[in-house]
């Protein structure tokens, strides 16, 4: 049975066949150094039951994108490893998260990934993301791949007002907005 816990330091320094895997967006050490620096609680650890890491999250919590009032989460890193996919890590991992989150009183879980994921979409659809908007040309060295933008509203929302502005339009990143994305 795999179990959760908190990324550790030491954790960075075990996960290379994780974030080399080909469904998996390849980051800067620095990335995972910010994020378990300032959202130590975001950042899980799936480890089997031999002590292997099974997959990761790293997510951060925001307080809002232009009007700072609505308190909301992003998930900047998911992976699986592929002996544990479609074995429920990932969406054990996603709860998880969503869980955190609706503890802090965040609205929305939003999450970036790329269009030709097709099985991590029907996953996020099955969880209760629904597409917001296509972020054309969004992955850095590769402009032929667009990403989808897709939020799932958290338990403070009930009456789902966090996806009244879905528009399911593709959009270009204007250059100065705001990105986490420490592609190596």
């Amino acid at each position: 049975m795999t179990c959760l816990r908190e990324m550790h330091l030491d954790d960075l320094f075990k996960f290379n066949a994780l974030v080399f895997d080909p469904f998996t967006e390849v980051y800067r050490l620095s990335f995972f150094l910010r994020h378990l620096a300032q959202w130590p609680d975001l950042a899980l650890a799936a480890v089997s039951p031999d002590g292997q890491l099974a997959g990761f999250i790293f997510g951060k919590c925001l307080d809002g994108l232009r009007d700072h009032t609505e308190l909301h989460g992003h998930v900047c890193a998911l992976t699986v490893s592929s002996d544990y996919r479609r074995l429920g890590v990932a969406s054990l991992l996603m709860n998880h998260f969503g869980h955190m989150l609706d503890l802090k009183n965040a609205w929305y879980v939003d999450l970036y990934l790329r269009c030709s994921n097709q099985a991590a979409y029907k996953l996020y659809c099955n969880l209760g993301y629904c597409l917001r908007r296509v972020l054309l040309e969004y992955y850095p060295g590769d402009p032929e791949e667009d990403a989808f933008d897709m939020r799932k509203p958290l338990s403070i929302d009930v009456e789902r007002l966090t996806l009244a502005l879905a528009s399911r339009q593709s959009v270009r990143l204007p250059p100065d907005e705001d990105s986490d994305d420490d592609y190596s």
